[in-house]
């Protein structure tokens, strides 16, 4: 038998191993791909607005069936203090006839002002998905899941999201959160009559 010479014999090695260690990365890598069959609606900026605007209003307001504590507003009460929202839109998809998913990353932190420094407590960030409903012009917030924590957020979020939402939700939660918290500490010094650089303080009950 004609032996082959030695560089191909090289070179076919390598390409199986090359494949071998593709395949083994794709059996390693969790699968990210959404489970969500309800169609996917394209929204343009006045709708997108519109349902955000609804949305971060019922983010900021204290529901108990949440289980989202606001320790100032609860314990600080003479501070005025307020929770500040800021989301990012992965998608919207069509439930009924008369109802939308809104799926979201956001980021809620709560602030007072105390002194000359923006003062911290309460404070969550989470993929969720609300489902919303048209009043007149606006949306009105009926029903929110949120997404499981630590092992579990992966497989949660496929089960929310669709087949490419899915994907980009959980790249928000990677990396798109610490933004959103920053738009929160702006906004939050702002409504405060603080200066841009202004101190935050992490509120520590007695």
């Amino acid at each position: 038998m004609k032996s082959l010479p030695l560089t191909s014999s090289i070179v076919g090695g390598v390409l199986v191993v090359g494949v071998a260690g593709w395949m083994i990365w794709q059996l390693q890598e969790p699968d990210s791909t959404g489970l969500a069959r309800e169609p996917v609606v394209v929204v343009g900026q006045k709708t997108r607005a519109s349902l955000l605007e609804a949305i971060d209003k019922y983010l900021e307001t204290a529901d108990p069936k949440r289980e989202k504590p606001q320790v100032l507003a609860a314990l600080k009460p003479e501070l005025k203090p307020r929770m500040f929202c800021h989301e990012n839109l992965v998608e919207v998809r069509q439930k009924s006839e008369s109802q939308q998913l809104v799926g979201i990353a956001a980021s809620c932190e709560e602030y007072a002002r105390i002194g000359q420094k923006l003062l911290a407590s309460s404070q969550y960030k989470n993929l969720s998905l609300l489902t919303v409903e048209p009043t007149g012009e606006t949306y009105r917030v009926v029903d929110i899941q949120e997404a499981l924590e630590g092992d579990l957020v992966r497989s949660s979020v496929r089960e929310m999201f669709s087949a490419e939402g899915a994907p980009r939700a959980l790249e928000l939660s990677d990396s798109g959160f610490s933004a959103l918290s920053e738009e929160n500490r702006v906004e939050g010094r702002k409504v405060f009559g603080l200066p841009p650089n202004a101190e935050i303080q992490l509120y520590q009950p007695s």
